[in-house]
């Protein structure tokens, strides 16, 4: 019998190496989806060198810009072509392609002061329930006990887990303390090398693998407990009376003290309570499928796939043998994991039947509803465990709990780690969405008002429109002044010419003074030097006003001058803030609140890792030299850096969403014509209705066409083909509620539970 506990040995450790690696996999149905867009700026001759087909509008790559930057002061056009890849991996391709325009409702600050609370809230307490687990693993490394080769085998598999920044595995760097414990000071002030050797726990828990995170937990829980008894053991001889008298208070008051000391605990095993107990209902049937399992070829058989899984890491993600391969596999891991399941339960329902409690047996303890169990009742099961194995509660079943208490130290120590490989804990992981600065907050609120803001966009300042209109106010004064001056000085001129040379005559009444035809001035019964000074003194009349004209003229053109180029320096300086934009940085992904937040158990809201729901921001092939990369980076705008603001591309790949088919790419331009069958396409956060990209918001040429981008979605069931692989690590605690880890002690426990009976 001792023969099959290491087999169990070696199935689990070919199940971890096996479902470790990631390898992409297709269905055989599957058409071409989008699986990455960049955006080309003028130049697109390196596209398809770096694998990009163009989106075309008939035969030729259609400009996306269609001038749209061009006008008066404005910095010109430049086209904006978008290329794409595709791929036939459901996993890899792109599932929503959405806008946001520079001043659009979005805050950096805000995320990260969520994701800071985040951390406190949510991370810490997880931290601390690690700690709990990674001391009591520290010690029973660092000194002999029952538990010591527990321990160095969760040591050898949690080496095989990589931390990329120290570069490391977590079985050796959970031996120092970690950053979490020492502090930022004492950690800041190491050297590098030193830091070399430091996990830092936070990061870990918050930007890991999420099903790295549950295989690390679940090693750490195993590595649990210093004592030289089991859990179980302990058990048996606690009682709640007993407690009631450790606490050396009153009923009363040692009923507080115990609910105060156990019952989150209790109530967290009592939520896993109803599952265990149907799985222990279910041994009947379990025994069947166990009795029929043929563990030497299911041994033989996963050693086999492994060496497959390396040869298919090989090959071309569209290979037939890819998808023969996956589809066998799948049918085979199912059923391995099924009689896995069942041999498990055998054996965990035979030691219980086996272990007295109470009047009855510990097997009569845990069969009965979770509503006939106290909580209290609880208490005394919780008090039997260390610290550690409390924290490990949120991370292993209750049967794997009995499970790990019972396995002989001999199958741990026989464990061998070879043939499985390293595996980053980041891996799938786009570690980016951690880094500060770098992630944006956006919400229906946040974007409300936005739109209204940018209508009432102006080019010119209400002090240079005054200035504008008090200048040409002067304009139209100096213009009549000019013309009045004009006017006297001709007369004047007129009337000395001919003064000159024609004689003065009277008119027939001898009263008027007549030149050459012309009335001048009435003469009356005058004397010739009466005359005279008569003529001179009309003459004067014609010279004041036009002397009266030229100095309002003069003092009229110096004020208009003046005005003008006030205003003209005033409306230089508008036009120079309209046109020449200062653009702020494209945050590198964006989120919408609602896809990350969720509400506790006490109704508070909570941020999620979720890390499916950010958007990245869209790259493009500017480069080092062009005005704007040290600003915008390699992060695309759709107005082609010319526009009155930039209006950034983002991709996600979401889980839930159905992935873009690249053949329903469509481009209308000049019209807004949706084409048939499609309702959806490039389009503003907030809305599914695809956007014109050269919208007048966002664009100097109001009259620039219409340019607008449509997609179609796959709504085609899902194929389930693969899964196993579209992932860095398998949940060593997923699937049916069990860690596979735990099959390792399935024949141990039912080799003792003979040697029992037989005795």
């Amino acid at each position: 019998m001792k023969r099959f506990s290491v087999v169990f040995t070696a199935l689990l450790l070919t199940v971890l190496m096996v479902t470790s690696h990631p390898l992409q996999v297709l269905a055989e149905t599957h058409p071409d989806y989008v699986g990455e867009v960049k955006i080309f700026f003028g130049d697109y001759s390196t596209a398809e060198a770096e694998g990009y087909t163009l989106l075309k509008d008939g035969s030729n790559p259609v400009d996306l810009n269609q001038n749209a930057g061009g006008g008066l002061g404005s910095k010109g056009d430049k086209a904006v072509y978008l290329g794409y890849k595709t791929t036939k991996n459901r996993s890899e391709a792109i599932t929503d392609l959405a806008l946001m325009n520079m001043k659009g409702g979005y805050d950096v600050a805000e995320y990260e002061t969520m994701f800071d609370t985040y951390i406190k809230s949510q991370i810490n307490p997880l931290a601390d329930k690690f700690i709990a687990m990674i001391t009591e693993y520290r010690q029973n490394i660092s000194r002999s006990n029952p538990n010591s080769m527990h321990a160095y085998y969760s040591r050898n598999i949690l080496n095989k887990f990589i931390d990329d920044d120290p570069g490391k595995g977590l079985g050796q760097l959970f031996l120092n303390e970690t950053k979490y414990e020492m502090g930022d000071a004492a950690y800041n002030a190491l050297s590098d090398s030193q830091k070399k050797g430091v996990a830092d726990l936070i990061t870990i828990l918050a930007q890991s693998n999420g099903k790295a995170t549950l295989t690390i937990a679940n090693l750490l829980a195993r590595a649990c407990d210093t004592n030289d008894t089991t859990w179980i053991e302990r058990f048996r001889k606690i009682t709640y009376d007993a407690l009631v008298e450790q606490t050396g208070l009153t009923p009363t008051d040692a009923k507080k003290q115990l609910a105060k000391l156990y019952d989150d605990d209790a109530r967290q095993i009592l939520d896993m309570w109803d599952t265990f107990a149907k799985e222990l209902s279910e041994y009947d049937s379990a025994v069947e499928k166990a009795e029929g399992a043929d563990l030497e070829a299911a041994r033989l058989e996963l050693e086999n796939q492994a060496k497959v899984i390396r040869t298919l890491k090989k090959l071309e993600a569209n290979d037939d043998r890819i998808r023969k391969y996956v589809r066998a596999y799948e049918e085979y891991m199912a059923e391995y994991i099924e009689t896995m399941t069942a041999i498990q339960t055998v054996c965990v329902y035979e030691y219980l039947e086996n272990e007295e409690y109470g009047d009855g047996t510990m097997l009569d303890f845990f069969l009965r509803p979770s509503d006939d169990v106290d909580t209290d009742e609880i208490y005394p099961l919780v008090a039997s465990l260390t610290p550690g194995q409390q924290a490990g509660l949120s991370f292993v079943s209750i049967k794997e709990l009995v499970s790990m208490t019972i396995i002989d130290n001999e199958e741990y120590e026989n464990a061998e780690y070879n043939f499985i490989d390293e595996v980053s804990i980041y891996d799938g992981v786009d570690r980016g969405i951690y880094e500060p600065g770098g992630v944006a907050l956006t919400s229906d609120a946040r974007r409300a008002g936005v739109t209204e803001e940018m209508e009432e966009r102006s080019m010119f300042s209400t002090w240079t429109i005054s200035m504008m209109t008090v200048t040409g106010i002067a304009t139209v004064a100096l213009a009549v002044s000019a013309a009045g001056w004009i006017e006297n000085a001709v007369k004047v001129s007129q009337i000395e010419a001919k003064i000159a040379a024609t004689p003065m005559t009277y008119g027939a009444s001898d009263t008027f003074l007549m030149i050459d035809g012309e009335q001048v001035f009435q003469a009356e019964e005058l004397s010739s030097e009466e005359i005279a000074l008569k003529f001179n003194s009309g003459l004067d009349r014609f010279t004041a006003a036009s002397k009266l004209c030229r100095g309002l003229t003069i003092g009229l053109g110096i004020a208009v001058i003046i005005l003008a180029g006030v205003t003209t320096y005033m409306t230089w300086q508008d036009m120079k803030a309209y046109y020449n934009v200062e653009f702020s940085p494209i945050p590198h992904y964006m989120v919408d609140e609602k896809d990350i937040i969720g509400y506790n158990s006490k109704g508070e809201k909570v941020m999620l890792k979720n890390q499916s729901a950010y958007y990245k921001a869209v790259e493009c092939n500017r480069t080092e030299s062009d005005e704007f990369y040290k600003v915008l980076g390699n992060h695309a705008d759709m107005n082609g850096d010319v526009g009155s603001q930039w209006l950034a591309l983002y991709s996600v790949k979401k889980e839930l969403m159905e992935p873009i088919l690249a053949s329903s790419l469509r481009v209308v331009v000049g019209k807004a014509d949706v084409p048939a069958g499609y309702t959806t396409g490039i389009h503003m956060f907030g809305t599914d209705a695809a956007f014109n990209l050269n919208n007048p918001y966002y664009d100097w040429a109001n009259d620039a066409p219409s340019v607008y981008v449509y997609f179609q979605t796959d709504d085609t069931a899902a194929s389930t083909a693969g899964t196993i692989f579209t992932v860095g690590m398998y949940a060593l605690v997923g699937g049916a509620g069990i860690a596979l880890g735990a099959i390792i002690t399935a024949l141990a426990m039912k080799k003792k539970t003979k040697e029992t009976v037989t005795a």
